[in-house]
């Protein structure tokens, strides 16, 4: 079995009082191809965005190969090469 590399548990994350996410989990293990597909405003860009950095995430947690997204900047992903 492949290592977790991606691990979304329960995340939330808003543009101010407006909910993007909420409760989504997942988990990717590595050498895994993911597609995230869904209508329009379903939190596609919204997810990318929070598991890359960009959104602050306010509720559940999220690790990329160990690091906790929610407590690194978005250079320290990039630094392990996630790229949304």
């Amino acid at each position: 079995m492949e290592k977790i590399i991606l691990d979304v548990r329960d995340l939330s994350a808003s543009y101010g009082p407006i909910r993007a996410l909420r409760g989504v989990s997942l988990q990717v293990r590595e050498g895994e191809t993911v597609a995230v597909v869904g209508a329009n405003g379903a939190g596609k860009t919204s997810l990318m965005r929070a598991v890359s950095g960009i959104l602050p995430i306010s509720g559940g947690s999220a690790s990329f190969d160990g690091i906790d997204i929610g407590k690194s900047r978005a250079h320290q992903l990039a630094h392990k090469g996630m790229l949304p």
